[in-house]
């Protein structure tokens, strides 16, 4: 039995995204670590420690080698879906390439050969649960997306050819089978396709941007121009910034830091300094509307600053790291025990 529509889509965890931030930071050159929260004069060390402290608490995360959406396993689907996995997956890749060893290669070996478990042969895409492999399953064109993006990132940490060619064909079947031609364009949320997604838009165009630069496949590149020309023309509200799926929609930060970071890639890689003014017009809006407070949930936030801590290392912005470093000690200093 495949998992249900809705319950796909209740969680928010805080553990994987804050270990994904914290980690993120690790990346990046500086300290101090008390009672396993940072301080504001943590440093690269810091965060790196106690991500991966996070990461080890698997006494109540755990069922049969993997990880779980809830605490102590609960639920009819208690393992972890792709929207849950993959800031997990993304975690382990930033240790590996902030620091790497042999435990941590491990680590990213082990999350990517996991994460090819969501892979439907029958779908030819990645279905929301571990082993979903039955015809008729339902996938999502944002799942897919985020996961190829930490495909892509296994492959940065490690270069084993195997993660790229598991990226490549999230990219595939998004391409091929999210993308709404007989409407216009835009991307659809699901394989039942209710509506569209700047979600799916957003992880869409990141995968295929990141791709073409390691591939510099022609289509890939044309695929990533495609999602962010027709998200300029029908997928944009408040002060010029994208929306999550139409002029009834709202801005979210998790559509914005990954569009913003991929237009960046796609003016390097086309030449055409008009994404690259895009880019830093939106990177500039958001910080003018939501200055330091970005509480849209853990997960969402996570994403965003992730990519914004890339565009700003990028264009020599240190807003974006100051900003990531501060939520990283606010999330360490709040969040729960267990």
């Amino acid at each position: 039995m495949g998992m249900s529509v809705w319950h796909r889509r209740l969680q928010v965890k805080r553990t994987p995204a804050l270990a994904l931030c914290l980690l993120s930071l690790a990346l990046l050159p500086s300290a101090a670590l008390a009672h396993g929260r940072l301080s504001a004069t943590a440093g690269r060390v810091e965060y790196l420690h106690l991500a991966e402290e996070g990461m080890r608490q698997r006494s109540s995360w755990g069922s049969g080698g993997w990880y779980c959406e809830y605490l102590h396993c609960t639920g009819a689907y208690p393992l972890l879906t792709i929207w849950g996995e993959v800031r997990m997956f993304e975690a382990a890749n930033a240790a590996e390439l902030a620091s790497p060893s042999s435990v941590r290669r491990a680590l990213v070996d082990r999350f990517a050969r996991a994460s090819e478990s969501y892979w439907n042969p029958h779908l030819n895409g990645y279905a929301p649960y571990p082993n979903d492999k039955y015809r008729g399953a339902e996938a999502w064109f944002d799942d897919n997306g985020w996961l190829g993006v930490a495909f892509t990132e296994a492959y940065r940490a490690t270069r084993e050819s195997r993660y790229l060619h598991d990226a490549r064909r999230a990219l595939t079947f998004v391409a091929g089978q999210g993308w709404d031609a007989a409407g216009g364009g835009g991307m659809w949320w699901n394989t039942t396709h209710p509506y569209h997604s700047g979600e799916a838009l957003a992880a869409d165009a990141l995968l295929a941007t990141l791709l073409y630069g390691l591939d510099h496949e022609r289509s890939q590149l044309a695929t990533a121009r495609k999602l962010i020309a027709w998200a300029d023309a029908h997928d944009t509200g408040y002060q010029g910034l994208y929306l999550s799926g139409g002029s009834h929609s709202t801005v979210i930060d998790y559509i914005e830091g990954p569009l913003i970071y991929a237009q960046y890639l796609l003016c390097g890689a086309s030449g055409q300094s008009g994404y690259c003014e895009h880019a830093a017009e939106q990177a500039h809006t958001m910080t003018q509307i939501y200055g330091v407070q970005y509480n849209f949930a853990p997960l969402y936030d996570s994403i965003f600053l992730q990519w914004m801590m890339a565009y700003g290392k990028a264009v020599g912005d240190g807003h974006w790291l100051a900003l990531a470093r501060a939520n990283a000690v606010q999330a360490s200093q709040h969040a729960a025990n267990g």
